[in-house]
């Protein structure tokens, strides 16, 4: 339906705009709303913005019809407006709520994907003045912008044209609020320590372990309960942690990634706290698009190491902390040792997190396999997980530390910690 037939915004969207996620703040965006034609739809910004991301010619031309459409019908640019407003000037609205924003189909048709990614691009001028407001080399903010075409492709590989879907808008503006830098072949997030866990370091041998919170219940096998929808009433077990007396005691996770049962004790005259949750971190995300280089990964904490004192000395991170699938301990034993996926998780100090019994499944296959038996078999990776699959088995995430003070890239620091202490 052509949008200059569009009289009401309120009448043809659904109930949502105004009793679901975004309709918030809705009067209140409306009150900021600049007249003419939106800074961000015009002909010259699209370009420009496309360009800064990375993306092929051909999308440039789409997405300025896109926003010549919506720029021709008031009530569409109120609402483009309205959702600029609540990803890039809101104090208060919580970006993740924009995975359920509604479907745009009944009035847009096929071009809804491009209206939601003209969304996405209206947050890269306020990006750029930030970057350049704290100094970002120009070649770390293209890199970190890229994202965004990435999965713009996802989008035209699935649809046949140019957009995004609302479900990654919110990790989209993770890259447009100064928050995440892509370095070398990792992206680096600034965020709170989430899990369930506290690490210490020994003051004399600079040892480090890491111990659950209290309260977190183990499997067996020393893995979260419920992961990959498998319990363990028997042999199952909860953790502890009591500080007292001077020490600490608790359940501590072996740095190969696993739960152990049987509780330990650190005097704490010997071992400081520096990890707990709430503290500050820096999150390690791998995204697609290319191999995972082992020595490239290497150069990205390299230079993240650099990075964040020298651009943010005011926000002091303890760690770096990645949640993956990447991380499943189970490629150890389904891929050679010589992997890069097997090579990268040796480097951290592996702790076991929650997980379906699916993670990494589109990322390795895409999003419509759904029979087992015709997925592709043309890599070690994908032969080896569907085997283990066919076999009964399931997949599960994993998760991994690695301190700036540990960094020896190659070295497998942890592990190397581990066997000194069992000699």
């Amino acid at each position: 339906m052509p949008c200059t037939e569009s009289k009401s915004i309120h009448r043809k969207l659904p109930q949502s705009l105004r009793e679901g996620t975004l309709g918030a703040e809705w009067d209140a965006s409306q009150e900021t709303m600049p007249g003419g034609r939106l800074p961000f739809l015009a002909p010259d910004a699209v370009a420009e913005s496309c360009k800064l991301v990375g993306f092929e010619e051909e999308a440039i031309p789409h997405l300025q019809s896109a926003g010549d459409r919506i720029a021709a019908d008031q009530d569409l640019m109120r609402l483009a407006w309205h959702c600029h407003y609540l990803m890039c000037h809101s104090g208060s609205y919580t970006r993740s709520d924009a995975r359920s924003w509604p479907s745009l189909e009944d009035i847009l048709g096929n071009w809804e994907g491009a209206f939601y990614l003209l969304i996405a691009l209206s947050g890269v001028p306020q990006a750029r003045a930030f970057h350049r407001s704290r100094g970002i080399p120009a070649r770390v903010a293209r890199d970190t912008y890229g994202d965004t075409s990435l999965w713009a492709r996802h989008y035209k590989e699935r649809h046949g044209s140019w957009g995004v879907d609302t479900y990654i808008l919110p990790w989209l503006f993770n890259h447009l609020s100064g928050d995440l830098y892509r370095l070398v072949r990792l992206q680096f997030m600034q965020r709170p320590f989430r899990q369930k866990l506290q690490a210490f370091r020994n003051c004399v041998t600079r040892e480090v372990k890491v111990l659950a919170d209290e309260g977190v219940r183990y499997r067996g096998d020393g893995q979260l309960d419920g992961t990959g929808g498998e319990s363990d009433p028997e042999a199952g077990w909860t953790s502890r942690l009591l500080i007292d007396q001077g020490c600490v005691i608790g359940t501590p996770i072996h740095p190969t990634g696993i739960a152990l049962s049987k509780a330990v004790s650190l005097p704490l005259d010997e071992w400081e706290r520096i990890l707990a949750p709430g503290d500050p971190i820096i999150e390690v995300h791998i995204p697609a698009g290319s191999r995972m280089d082992f020595d490239a990964c290497g150069e990205s904490f390299r230079q993240a190491v650099d990075f964040f004192p020298r651009y943010f000395p005011d926000r002091p991170f303890k760690v770096f902390c990645c949640g993956s699938w990447l991380l499943n301990t189970q490629f150890q034993d389904m891929l050679p040792p010589n992997s890069n996926i097997v090579r990268f998780q040796k480097e951290f100090y592996l702790f076991p997190i929650f997980s379906g019994g699916r993670s990494g499944f589109e990322r390795i296959f895409g999003r419509d396999i759904r029979d087992l038996s015709t997925a592709p078999r043309d890599t070690t990776l994908r032969r080896a997980v569907l085997d283990h699959l066919q076999a009964g088995g399931y997949l599960r995430g994993g998760g991994g530390l690695l301190f700036a003070e540990d960094l020896d890239w190659g070295a497998q620091v942890y592990r190397k910690m581990m066997e000194l202490r069992n000699l």
